[in-house]
């Protein structure tokens, strides 16, 4: 009975002392929890676009130069200024359309990672020393896609909140006969 109680006792405190050596992951979930932040606030700016306006625009730009297109004619210098103050970026418009999705999709493959990388410290399963190799690899994840999303949001709010403003007013120019260089010949 007491080498029962002297075993049970030295397991318990073998126990107790092999995994209060554990390692302490503090500072390594809290660089992880920063990548995290900085994934949240590229989703907040990709999410502060207006996907209904972005996409109704990008339809109605492209519409509108097929239309110029199909009069076989040119804007003249004032009407292709004009139009230009519309049209600004257009490249930059199609871009975010046509990735808004692929943004999003890959910002929730960086967040599980992330999450997973979080877990697996919390879990003691990756090595110390190793650490800097896998949060490097987020953290180039990160970075990247944060790096795609301000480039591709930048001022696009504004912009689209313009265009919907003078929709009307460039309607207008590109069905308007002066507009075109046939008209003074």
């Amino acid at each position: 009975m007491l080498k029962n109680i002297a075993l049970i006792t030295l397991i318990t405190i073998s126990s107790i002392g092999l995994f209060s050596c554990g390692e302490d992951y503090t500072n390594e979930i809290g660089h992880v929890d920063g990548l995290i932040k900085i994934l949240d606030s590229s989703e907040k700016a990709l999410h502060d676009v207006d996907t209904a306006t972005l996409f109704e625009m990008t339809i109605f730009v492209k519409q509108s130069i097929e239309k110029i297109q199909s009069k076989n004619d040119t804007l003249t210098k004032e009407a292709a200024l004009e139009a230009d103050q519309f049209v600004g970026r257009l490249k930059s418009l199609y871009n975010l359309s046509q990735n808004y999705k692929k943004y999003q999709q890959e910002i929730d493959l960086i967040r599980v990672q992330l999450n997973n990388l979080k877990q697996d410290l919390n879990n003691g399963i990756i090595p110390k020393e190793q650490f800097p190799a896998y949060y490097e690899n987020e953290q180039g994840g990160v970075i990247s896609i944060n790096d795609k999303i301000n480039h591709a949001t930048n001022g696009m709010s504004n912009r689209l909140k313009k265009m919907k403003e003078n929709k009307a007013t460039f309607e207008t120019l590109i069905d308007d006969p002066t507009s075109y260089m046939s008209y003074y010949k």
